[in-house]
């Protein structure tokens, strides 16, 4: 039914998978977690990818994650990755996420263009991110 059980200090718990995560919680944490606007928009894999890497940078890996970003981006480029998200779902969805995360004007811009396969403009803005957030990194 969606629940499963986890042991907490040698006690069972039911809980939904949700509401848990494995290592850290830079994704529980989010009002609006990735995974729920990857399943609403029915994302490839590689979007779900830039999704994930580009909401959480600041909370877990940084630079790092916006390099993973522009990494999936060019995988996304050679592998001829055009799936489209779910349409009727798609802006309502997004403004959604940005609003309850508070993400930045960046991070949406990235997001959006990854939905609709604009992969060359996730590469652009991800420097543009990484330019602005992690100079000496550039």
């Amino acid at each position: 039914m969606g629940i499963y059980q986890i042991i907490v200090n040698v006690k069972y718990i039911d809980m939904k998978a949700i509401e848990s995560q494995v290592g850290g919680s830079h994704y529980k944490d989010m009002a609006f977690q990735p995974i729920e606007l990857i399943a609403a928009l029915r994302c490839s894999f590689i979007q779900g990818c830039i999704i994930k890497y580009i909401s959480r940078y600041k909370n877990k890996n940084g630079a790092q994650d916006i390099r993973k970003c522009i990494h999936y981006a060019q995988l996304a480029i050679e592998l001829d990755d055009k799936r489209r998200c779910n349409d009727k779902a798609l802006s309502m969805n997004i403004n959604k996420y940005i609003l309850k995360n508070k993400l930045t004007i960046l991070q949406r811009r990235i997001i959006t263009q990854a939905v609709y396969n604009n992969y060359i403009q996730v590469i652009q803005y991800c420097k543009e991110l990484l330019q602005l957030e992690y100079p000496e990194n550039v």
